[in-house]
């Protein structure tokens, strides 16, 4: 933040406006850690869709595997 404040005192800028960008830096940061956290809400809750989907397939395609396998067996 000390860097940031020497940075913009260095550009020339009023104590106001020093203020008004701090302000909007802060509230970018803000913004972005609000996103990166709905982005890995959103993340999480399609792996789980995903993992739900490919489990219902694996369990069926197990079932159709037995069966098959079963009447392989019974016909040999």
């Amino acid at each position: 933040m000390a860097q940031s404040a020497s940075l913009l005192t260095a550009a020339g800028l009023s104590a106001t406006d020093r203020e008004e960008a701090l302000a909007e830096v802060r509230q970018l940061i803000t913004d972005l850690r609000d996103a990166a956290q709905d982005g890995r809400h959103l993340a999480r809750r399609y792996a789980d869709v995903l993992q739900n989907v490919v489990d219902e397939y694996c369990n069926e395609f197990e079932k159709r595997a037995e069966a098959a396998l079963a009447r392989l067996e019974a016909a040999a």
